[in-house]
């Protein structure tokens, strides 16, 4: 396995409450290894990459896929962008050695993409246009990309410098901060909220003004963050409010699909589900869509297709496992799997019965 010997490691100061205290902080983590392996690269690998001014550039190609990373170290925290072209399914491997926040935003992502907490097996779906505010422990993690681009950038800080006195923003941070200052396990995502131009152009404000190298650059730059924070937490506001009863909401829902495919050898109608919860069907998927990112539709199918896999690969006949998923014959299962895995049942129960 490929290991970066010039892995950037920035020291954090920990403090012990909320006063704000301005110096220079960094988040701890490097990027370890890239696997399978991109050799570095000794220029810029695209013309089309976005480069932040004033910060540690490395490059890495091979073929059409490349990898760029900008880190800069600044007064109040940390800024970094990450910038991904995939031709093929690439996983990046990090470890973080000290906690911290960090305020994220993928700007484009174009493929299918998650973050794997290792230590606590927790799995985050990267998606286009969102930002959030995460709490990430000290741990290893693996960031897995499809064929695609993706473009991330945001901040690591310290919530004393960054958040200070602010309670409305300490609030809705609640159990960031909680996992914070008591040395939490695992990560930790504030409500995620739609990261639009503005977002961005004030993200590129900060990289003009760092960039200037005037004496006046950190006045620039904690105005300037001020002013992302102030963004986001607009976005934030009305989330948070009706947060807490509609997530509970939607996840009965989800769990009536579970329980039911896990007890019942049929198929469950969203329909039905609304009846039980006395509330539309079109209300659970927007609900649904809010807060995961899918339809309620997809994720059932997403529960079911789960079952027929799990069946399969105890060796059940096709027709059985069609019978047990709910569907009403052996032709639309076949036709539903191959949709979803592009294999057929039977070619899948072979793949699976030759790896073991």
């Amino acid at each position: 396995m490929y290991r970066d010997p010039c892995a950037r490691r920035f020291p954090k100061k920990r403090r012990t409450n909320y006063e704000p205290q301005y110096s220079i902080m960094g988040a701890t983590f490097e990027l370890i290894s890239i696997g399978p392996e991109l050799p570095e690269h000794p220029g810029p690998v695209s013309t089309t990459t976005i480069h932040l001014p004033g910060a540690e550039t490395r490059h890495w190609r091979l073929g059409n896929t490349t990898l760029q990373e900008d880190i800069l170290p600044t007064i109040g925290g940390t800024v970094y962008c990450y910038d991904f072209q995939v031709e093929h399914r690439i996983q990046v491997h990090i470890k973080v050695n000290e906690s911290f926040i960090q305020l994220y935003h993928m700007m484009e992502i174009t493929g299918q993409a998650k973050l794997t907490q290792h230590g606590s097996a927790i799995d985050f779906a990267l998606l286009n246009r969102r930002g959030v505010y995460l709490y990430t422990p000290a741990d290893h993690y693996t960031v897995q990309l499809d064929k695609g681009r993706y473009l991330v950038y945001g901040f690591c800080f310290d919530p004393e410098v960054q958040i200070g006195k602010n309670s409305q923003l300490k609030t809705i941070l609640k159990p960031l901060l909680d996992a914070y200052y008591h040395h939490g396990q695992h990560l930790v995502a504030s409500i995620p909220f739609r990261a639009e131009e503005n977002t961005r152009a004030k993200h590129l404000d900060i990289f003009e003004m760092l960039q200037e190298g005037k004496s006046s650059q950190a006045i620039c730059f904690s105005k300037t963050l001020d002013d992302v924070f102030e963004i986001s937490i607009k976005k934030l506001i009305p989330t948070f409010e009706m947060h807490h009863p509609s997530r509970i909401f939607i996840d009965s829902a989800r769990d009536m699909i579970v329980q039911h495919f896990a007890t019942k050898d049929e198929d469950i109608a969203i329909k039905q589900i609304a009846i039980n919860l006395q509330c539309s069907s079109d209300y659970l998927h927007n609900l649904h869509t809010r807060h995961y990112g899918i339809s309620l539709i997809s994720y059932k199918q997403g529960i079911r297709l789960k079952k027929a896999k799990r069946l399969l690969e105890q060796n059940e006949k096709v027709a059985y496992v069609a019978i047990c998923c709910g569907f009403k014959d052996q032709t639309s299962f076949c036709r539903f799997f191959k949709r979803e895995t592009k294999r057929t049942p039977i070619a899948y129960q072979r793949d699976y019965t030759t790896k073991i």
